[in-house]
């Protein structure tokens, strides 16, 4: 009876992004016949064609090839760059082994990054394009602008987006997006794969080019389809502590605006006591880890104070998050809360589309510290979770992550 009566914080979890409508149906649409492959023909790419041992290159084209054929498509090749995709017709891919098709000479013309060109061409009335990107994925002045718009073009006609992500032997230069040279040498080098289209035929065709490498031997691989994760439930809070280490209390009851409340009738919310001492809070979606991909914010969490009563205040009060660590499905917060802040109730939300899979923030180069850093895509981060929320955004969704906590000051 008693625990019955005990007050309720408000609900942490939010509604779906918006409410169904006729409009939020899946689109049917027929399956594509053919797949239009383009190679992206700029020179970041030709350390790959002159690397000391290149077979690895030479595998993935035949790789692309032969996937292409087995799935019964039929394909269409386009060398990407500058204004307008090159037509290369029928030919095969494997045409890019020649270290001319990213000098820039023969039947080849120099060009920049203009990957957005692929998704310009045209394609057959009735079904969702199949596009299949080969590409560094690195573009000039980390502007993903363009190359998001012409992707977009496809989504509103029932497309997703998968990605395979290798990495191959490399020989030669490396350039940041402001066109620096930061090494010259031999090393691998991020190559991805980049596909658009029904979601059936993005991982099928996806799925048979990674069998084909790894019994190439290339083991080096990963691999995302950005439409899965709108099915996932929300992720919710499983742990929290005090920083520092025992300078406080987890999971006993709070006195907050007049009110006390029970940790065991809030099962959303985790509650802490922060002793004097105290810097902040460590909240978890799974275990206590320090492990995985640690980053600074970087966007992707919106930190918020919930009011409990009409009076309360919604300010954080200089309350911030400190930084995210991704280990395959544990989110792992740690949250600075200055003793000056007033004690109540916070909430972090990682909006749908925007919860990095691991593998993107290990291969995102966001600086140059180690020799490690050279084998990473700069804006490589950016560009997939402003690609996932796009997708995300398609259909009605609740967020990816919510984490609530109920804090007080000793």
């Amino acid at each position: 009876m008693l625990l019955g009566c005990t007050p309720k914080l408000p609900s942490c979890v939010s509604k779906a992004d918006k409410s169904p409508s006729k409009n939020d149906k899946p689109i049917k649409t027929k399956a594509a016949s053919q797949v239009l492959i383009g190679i992206d023909g700029s020179s970041s790419i030709l350390g790959h064609s002159e690397a000391t041992d290149d077979s690895d290159w030479r595998n993935l084209l035949q790789a692309v090839n032969l996937s292409t054929s087995t799935q019964g498509l039929s394909s269409k090749v386009f060398r990407i760059g500058g204004a307008k995709a090159q037509d290369l017709g029928s030919a095969s891919v494997t045409q890019a082994a020649d270290p001319c098709f990213f000098k820039g000479c023969g039947n080849y013309p120099s060009v920049a990054s203009g990957l957005q060109t692929l998704w310009d061409v045209q394609t057959e009335v009735g079904s969702t394009p199949l596009r299949l990107l080969v590409s560094d994925l690195e573009v000039n002045q980390s502007d993903i602008s363009s190359l998001i718009g012409g992707i977009r073009k496809d989504l509103l006609r029932g497309a997703t987006a998968g990605i395979l992500a290798l990495k191959l032997p490399f020989r030669g230069k490396v350039f940041n997006s402001e066109a620096v040279n930061i090494f010259t040498g031999s090393l691998n080098r991020p190559l991805y794969l980049l596909a658009t289209g029904r979601p059936d035929q993005v991982k099928s065709l996806l799925s048979d080019i990674q069998m084909n490498m790894e019994q190439k031997g290339v083991s080096t691989q990963e691999f995302s389809i950005l439409d899965s994760k709108s099915s996932i439930q929300t992720l919710k809070i499983r742990f929290a502590s005090v920083i520092p280490p025992g300078k406080g209390s987890e999971g006993v009851p709070l006195y907050l605006e007049n009110t006390n409340f029970s940790p065991g009738n809030n099962a959303d919310y985790k509650f802490v006591r922060l002793d004097r001492g105290a810097t902040g809070i460590v909240v978890a979606t799974a275990i206590n880890s320090s492990g995985g991909t640690t980053r600074r914010k970087n966007g992707l969490v919106r930190l918020e104070r919930i009011p409990i009563t009409p009076s309360d205040t919604s300010d954080l009060g200089g309350v911030r998050l400190k930084n995210i660590s991704i280990e395959g499905a544990n989110v792992r917060m740690e949250i600075e809360i200055p003793s000056s802040a007033p004690s109540g109730l916070l909430r972090a939300t990682i909006p749908r589309g925007s919860l990095p899979e691991q593998w993107w923030l290990e291969w995102d180069r966001s600086e140059i510290k180690s020799a490690r850093d050279r084998e990473k895509t700069e804006g490589l981060l950016h560009f997939l979770t402003t690609l996932s929320k796009q997708i995300a955004s398609q259909k009605p969704s609740t967020p990816a992550a919510e984490l609530c906590v109920a804090y007080k000051h000793n």
